[in-house]
């Protein structure tokens, strides 16, 4: 075990904070719009919720270094879901319950309280403990830990140290505890359920049966299960670990998963009346729901790889993606990005100025297009550095596919190792996209949301172009905007 990797941020010596300063301040491929770590490492997003008037976001943290050490839990608030303040680590490790970090968990907001549940780690040598854990979050601010920590010690009979990642509903009198899990007889994955009538004592009520599990057999772990309504459909989100590439899905190290349908608490069954991937990029992984949302369901995600990526050697990695919008339309799960403020925007190019094949030279990598288009055109934009290196989207409408391609924008010299293309089947034909670029990262939007891709990115700094080519008979409506800094 590296003891090295497992200190908290109270143990940081004066040489190392003024590194840390150093970090905060070098802006190379920082996103202006999306949440990045100050310094070190960002994972999962934490505790998503709407509380005293204000937006609350924590993030799985490591301040050190861009590796995977002691996981804290870094807290935000907001007033508009883009313009975010930091107030540092609010869950530090230092207990004997979380001992190898404070991993991830979810806000639950009832009776104008906020409550934080997250998983302490404790490791044995090879083998780990998994405690599950409650904070409160109070109103100035503070997190103060339960003194009734861990409030469940340890993991159940049949399933292995990797139980994680707590998510609490209401129904009826009862709390329910969504548990990612892995099972100890066939190492596979799972979703487990303890109740209670108190948030204090729970109890084991079982194993969620999902009517798609013969789609899974093979995960090995089922990761940061999260569950709620959207348009009056129960849906189940969650991160299976260790399923293989099928057809156009499921091509990254991890992956994620969206059911629709519903659930029946009495014989802990949910019945899918659809379900597929949640995001065909690159780059997304780990995604939550917000607690108590004043809006429409709101989620935000993990835009992060175990590649090496170039931000490293400026002594931080990964972001999180820009909120988004939940619908459903015809059964199928829609993301959009919440709307930005008006003024953080800059109006550059309108439709009669386009021309396809015209070359833009980009004032700013963070920026919005906005395209329409006939369903039968075939439609590609490239961004490019010299056009020797381009990052490519295209819409074959006429194939119904729709493609990412990065094969040309090799960020590091070096063959990605899970592929450099992303696509999926067109259900419908396209007729819109959304481009939301942000420095370092990119998702893109077709359809009103029907199909999402995130990648993350990495140009040169040099100038930056783009390019729009598309049917000649065709006719588009195109829209750029700048975003200036939030």
């Amino acid at each position: 075990m590296d003891l090295e990797k497992y200190k908290t941020i109270n143990s940081a010596t004066r040489e190392e904070s003024e590194n840390f300063d150093k970090i905060r301040c070098n802006n190379v491929y920082r996103p202006i719009f999306h949440v990045t770590p100050p310094h070190g490492l960002l994972n999962d997003p934490n505790g998503f919720c709407y509380f005293n008037n204000e937006y609350h976001l924590f993030y799985q943290w490591y301040p050190f270094g861009t590796i995977h050490g002691m996981k804290h839990w870094m807290h935000l608030t907001s007033s508009d879901l883009y313009s975010w303040q930091e107030h540092g680590s609010k869950i530090t490790p230092i207990e004997q319950y979380e001992s190898h970090g404070a991993y991830s968990g979810a806000a639950f907001i009832e009776d104008n309280s906020a409550y934080l549940f997250y998983t302490g780690n404790v490791k044995h040598g090879n083998e780990r403990d998994a405690n599950q854990c409650l904070a409160t979050l109070h109103k100035d601010n503070r997190v103060e830990k339960s003194s009734h920590n861990p409030i469940i010690s340890s993991f159940p009979k049949g399933y292995t140290g990797h139980v994680r990642d707590p998510k609490i509903v209401k129904k009826g009198d009862l709390y329910y505890m969504l548990l990612g899990a892995q099972r100890e007889k066939d190492l596979k994955g799972s979703i487990i359920i303890y109740s209670s009538n108190n948030l204090i004592d729970w109890s084991l009520k079982g194993e969620l049966s999902i009517d798609i599990d013969a789609d899974f057999n093979e995960a090995f772990m089922f990761e940061c299960p999260d569950l709620l309504e959207v348009d009056g459909k129960d849906v189940l989100i969650f991160s299976p670990q260790g399923i293989s590439p099928k057809q156009e899905k499921f091509h990254n190290r991890y992956n994620v998963v969206y059911c629709i349908g519903k659930i029946d608490w009495a014989s802990l069954t949910f019945t899918v009346t659809h379900w597929d991937e949640l995001d065909r990029g690159f780059d997304f992984y780990a995604p939550q729901t917000m607690a108590n949302s004043p809006i429409e369901p709101t989620l935000i995600a993990w835009a992060g790889t175990d590649n090496n990526l170039p931000s490293e050697q400026y002594g931080w990695v990964n972001c999180l993606t820009a909120p988004r919008k939940l619908s459903i339309q015809d059964n199928k799960l829609h993301q959009t990005l919440v709307p930005m403020n008006e003024h953080n925007a800059k109006p550059s190019l309108a439709s009669s100025e386009l021309a396809s094949g015209e070359v833009i030279r980009l004032e700013s990598l963070s920026f919005s297009l906005d395209i329409d288009y006939a369903q039968t055109s075939n439609l590609s934009i490239i961004i490019s550095d010299d056009f020797d290196h381009e990052f490519i989207f295209t819409v074959d409408n006429k194939n119904n596919k729709l493609v990412m391609d990065r094969t040309h924008y090799n960020h590091n010299s070096k063959e990605y190792e899970f592929g450099s293309i992303r696509s999926c089947i067109l259900t419908k034909k396209s007729s819109a996209l959304t481009l939301s670029c942000d420095q370092s990262i990119i998702e893109l939007f077709s359809d009103q949301g029907r199909n999402v891709f995130t990648s993350l990115f990495f140009p040169s700094n040099g100038n930056q172009y783009l390019k729009i080519t598309f049917d000649e008979i065709s006719e588009i409506k195109a829209t750029l905007q700048y975003i200036n800094k939030i």
